[in-house]
């Protein structure tokens, strides 16, 4: 499309993603910075991604979690920080985007489940149980599967709702105009 200044004007979507993965990198920056609200910040980091796979757009969004995690390094302070985007949130989106849209109730929960506990081991035995140690108080292992799964239901279905809000009042929004 052209404007009336005889340049082209993009369509919405390439706008959407650069926008999509400059607010990703800025939730992991704050989650790793703030002293308060971590899993909150890594938590809205993942919906960003979830917006780039509605819009059809799987190579972007692996393109936005590699160029995030890329540039997450450079600037973050506390490198293990990283490691919680890297292990999980920053690929979650992309997985639940095709989990949901070929399996419904329990078979994608359970599937969902499975990916979680995955990723939490990978991360348990990447870090040498870094996170285990963050927590304040002592629990055991098993306490810390239940918990973490528990949280993690709680987590995809709070992603469920985000994901419907975006795509029913915000989406429309977003991609129908191209004002950025």
């Amino acid at each position: 499309m052209v404007s009336g200044r005889g340049y082209k004007r993009s369509s919405g979507k390439g706008s959407l993603v650069v926008m999509f993965a400059a607010l990703t990198l800025l939730c992991v920056y704050l989650a790793n910075v703030l002293p308060a609200l971590r899993i909150t910040f890594y938590f809205i980091s993942s919906i960003f991604m979830m917006g780039i796979m509605m819009e059809r757009m799987t190579v972007m969004a692996f393109v936005t979690f590699a160029v995030v995690l890329f540039l997450g390094f450079l600037i973050v302070p506390v490198k293990l920080g990283m490691l919680p985007y890297l292990f999980f949130f920053g690929h979650y989106g992309i997985f639940k985007f095709y989990v949901d849209g070929n399996q419904q109730g329990a078979g994608a929960t359970i599937m969902k489940l499975i990916y979680f506990n995955v990723c939490a081991a990978l991360m348990y035995f990447f870090t040498d149980g870094w996170m285990i140690a963050q927590i304040p108080f002592n629990i055991p292992w098993w306490g810390l599967v239940i918990a973490g799964e528990l949280i993690f239901l709680l987590y995809d279905w709070l992603f469920s709702k985000a994901s419907q809000w975006y795509y029913g009042a915000l989406r429309a929004r977003l991609v129908g105009s191209s004002r950025f």
